[in-house]
């Protein structure tokens, strides 16, 4: 696809986002007057840990979900991660080299923490790198070619000329942009299902609400024990919605001793079997590239997990001939405990 075609695309996205515009477009002059001046290089010495914590929160934010993950981490040196932000948005320095060595220097900082930081402190210079917006490119064609053995600094260059080509083409801000890259990103029609609301007590009212607690509780989880969440030298969390080309499984995880990866899919209420073709179809994708899963064996076998609340009789039987796949069951408690 040509860039023309991939702007024709987006052009008439745009146009349908406006009809409903998401909480990201409403709310961003507010977001921006809160956030945008402490993120400036003359005010980051004085950038508390509460007011980091508080933008990396999607209440506040308005506009990604997960950033909040590895707060804990990201602020524990607060000078490290002051100095850090100093360097990524000094615009004195070269871009490759500044968010390179933010990300070197702030232990838990991924490529979705940066660009969030970039695109509010500057929305017309620097654009969002995650896995959302980078699904959204592959899916348009757009996605850039990297020289073999180039840095995250260097990639992200790469990927911010192919945001501001289009953020110029559509004339629109890189904010802006972001929130439109994430309503073009498809979902099959299972996918569509899981995030309706349902009527059952004792379920996730949203897929997205178990994805999240999964996410945010996983040491606390039985897959813990021998499989950890995949990650890769551009984010600690690459395989949270794992970016594909041809959808996002919700989790990539890695054995923690052996040559295995899994994929994690997770569905709310009863769920149609025909979440085995989904699940197969992200299972034979990452089969077929596992080169480019780094640190993981090119030879590594590869099976997918589904999790479901409520499996049907046609679902036990289509993913039972499957021995690649497995079902599990997942369950909901809630308990009220009087105060004293």
């Amino acid at each position: 696809m040509s860039i023309d075609s991939a702007v024709g695309k987006l052009r008439a996205a745009d146009r349908d986002m406006r009809d409903d515009p998401p909480n990201s477009i409403k709310a961003k002059d507010d977001v921006l007057e809160e956030y945008q001046p402490i993120f400036q290089f003359q005010e980051i010495g004085e950038l508390t840990k509460q007011e980091f914590k508080d933008f990396l929160l999607f209440e506040n934010n308005r506009h990604w979900t997960g950033l909040h993950r590895k707060r804990s981490m990201m602020t524990e040196d607060m000078d490290r991660l002051r100095d850090g932000l100093q360097t990524l948005v000094n615009e004195e320095k070269d871009l490759a080299s500044r968010v390179q060595t933010a990300k070197e220097q702030v232990d838990g900082m991924g490529k979705a923490t940066i660009s969030a930081i970039l695109v509010t402190a500057f929305p017309d210079k620097y654009g969002v790198w995650n896995n959302r917006s980078e699904e959204a490119l592959k899916q348009l064609d757009v996605w850039p070619d990297f020289e073999r053995g180039s840095d995250f600094g260097h990639r992200y260059v790469r990927v911010n000329d192919v945001l501001l080509n289009l953020s110029n083409e559509l004339d629109l801000d890189l904010w802006e942009l972001d929130a439109l890259l994430g309503y073009v990103v498809k979902y099959d029609e299972d996918q569509q299902e899981t995030i309706e609301d349902t009527e059952a007590t004792g379920e996730f009212v949203k897929e997205r609400h178990l994805h999240q607690y999964l996410i945010n509780h996983w040491e606390q989880m039985e897959f813990s024990e021998e499989w950890e969440i995949y990650s890769d030298a551009d984010d600690p969390e690459a395989g949270v919605e794992f970016s594909t080309g041809i959808g996002r499984p919700d989790i990539l995880l890695t054995h923690t001793s052996e040559p295995k990866v899994c994929v994690l899919e997770l569905k709310k209420g009863s769920t149609s079997d025909r979440a085995v073709g989904q699940l197969l179809r992200y299972v034979g994708w990452v089969r077929g590239n596992l080169k480019d899963l780094e640190g993981v064996s090119p030879n590594a076998d590869v099976e997918g997990r589904l999790v479901v609340n409520e499996p049907s009789e046609k679902l036990e039987y289509a993913i039972s001939v499957v021995p690649e796949l497995m079902l599990y069951e997942y369950e909901m408690q809630v308990t009220l405990n009087q105060s004293a």
